[in-house]
């Protein structure tokens, strides 16, 4: 008897040590498009958007490999992530062995109830104007972290990260003596990390007829330190002033079974109206950002029946540098719009129709006409398409051939150097083939 209650216990000791073991896997994702095409003249076709965020119709090749590990362990998950991009150009375009590799996500995070947390290298990202290619809102990679607080259907996230460019104003390397040996070594003067700071709060309820709504505030802080800069040649020190930058915004966004409706409002000052993995180029009198802004208003929709799909987007930037003068090509408005028609002819294949004009004017005056010197891109495509994994507007794996007609008028022409095709041609020609992808991504969820 005292052996078998033995052996009931032993037994049951195992079970509950089998029990409280994690649950793990290994999953794999991926994003990624491939093109190639001819402008029709001899050369390779390429891209017309004149403006930052122009229609994807023509686009490099991108791509990115996802390996994950997933663990449960009853209310408790784990998850790790890194992910590899691949930058363009490939191998094929210009001979070298070397290809452009990033580190886009590497980063941890652990979730207990409502509560999850985060530490790495991590893609941040809301929703994006898939025709346009672009997330007009929160779209930041920084090294950091981040914490998510759920409270029933409203969700607080917030973050804390930092870049550092290898650029002359944030990083520089000197000689010194070395003061225990013979020789020089390097060792670093300057060294200025942008720190960024983001909240983001979301609430979503049921609207009527059983509408789905979501409403999102968002605010990011930028703060550059102080730094001294050594010159090279005659040795002389410069004093670079610390920066600041802040942006705020808002996001509306309705949907209802296979419709949907983004809106996006951003207003950004100072140090936040360039990208985290650029630098300004222009600065006040004090060597700052101050008086920089950038005023945004974007959308994007779509709707998918059963046999045709419609997908919008465009935005408006009124962008200002923070250059005392009032001309210059940092001062400027640009905005695009696009639309596309998909019909769906039978389960796999289909045929998708693409109209968008874009238009960028600078505060600078032509000498010429006395007005302001803009230009604009008007583009019509066609792209039959074959879908393995069958239809929809987001329906992915979906391989292409793609014709893309663009018109550009004198001021567009104007904007290109004199030996550019671009400087003389007002139409020019694509036709190529491509293909886009994505799965099991964190970065890029179902739509």
């Amino acid at each position: 008897m005292r052996s078998f209650l033995f052996g009931v216990v032993v037994a049951a000791t195992a079970l509950a040590q089998e029990a409280e073991k994690p649950k793990g896997r290994f999953e794999f994702g991926s994003y990624g498009r491939v093109g190639i095409g001819t402008d029709l003249a001899g050369r390779l076709g390429r891209s017309t958007n004149l403006v930052s965020h122009g229609p994807r119709l023509i686009e490099d090749g991108y791509a990115e490999l996802e390996l994950r590990r997933e663990d449960e362990l009853g209310s408790l998950r784990s998850r790790v992530v890194a992910t590899v991009a691949f930058f363009p150009p490939f191998f094929h375009f210009d001979g070298k062995s070397t290809q452009s590799i990033g580190i886009r996500n590497l980063y941890a995070e652990g979730t207990i109830g409502d509560f999850s947390a985060w530490v790495g290298s991590r893609m941040y990202r809301g929703d994006d104007i898939y025709l346009l290619n672009f997330w007009p809102l929160d779209d930041l990679n920084t090294v950091g972290a981040g914490a998510l607080f759920r409270f029933g259907k409203t969700q607080l996230r917030v973050h804390a990260g930092l870049n550092r460019l290898d650029q002359p104003g944030t990083y520089q390397l000197v000689s010194n003596d070395n003061p225990v040996a013979f020789g020089a070594v390097t060792t670093t003067r300057l060294d200025r990390p942008r720190i960024i700071e983001s909240a983001k709060l979301t609430h979503e309820l049921e609207g009527p007829a059983g509408v789905g709504l979501r409403f999102s505030l968002y605010a990011e802080a930028h703060q550059l330190p102080a730094g001294v800069k050594r010159s090279t040649t005659t040795g002389d020190e410069q004093v670079l002033p610390g920066d600041f930058g802040l942006l705020v915004g808002g996001q509306a966004t309705a949907w209802h079974e296979k419709t949907f409706a983004h809106l996006w409002f951003r207003q950004a000052i100072g140090l936040a109206t360039t990208d985290e993995l650029t630098l300004p180029t222009t600065f006040n009198n004090n060597l700052t950002t101050a008086g920089a802004r950038s005023t945004r208003l974007a959308l994007a929709g779509g709707f998918d029946g059963k046999h045709l799909g419609l997908l919008i987007g465009g935005y408006l930037d009124l962008v200002r540098d923070a250059g005392v003068a009032d001309t210059g090509s940092g001062k400027y408005d640009e905005g695009a719009f696009s639309a596309r028609l998909q019909w769906y002819a039978t389960e796999h294949f289909g045929l998708a129709a693409e109209a968008s004009g874009q238009r960028r004017v600078y505060a600078l005056v032509d000498p010429a006409t006395g007005a302001l010197r803009g230009g604009s891109v008007a583009q019509l495509g066609l792209m039959p398409y074959f879908a393995p994994l069958g239809h929809g507007l987001f329906a992915r794996p979906q391989l292409r051939l793609v014709y893309a007609l663009s018109i550009r008028d004198a001021g567009a022409r104007s904007f290109a150097p004199v030996d550019d095709p671009f400087s003389s041609r007002t139409l020019d020609h694509y036709l190529g083939v491509s293909v886009e992808w994505w799965f099991n991504a964190t970065t890029y969820p179902v739509r």
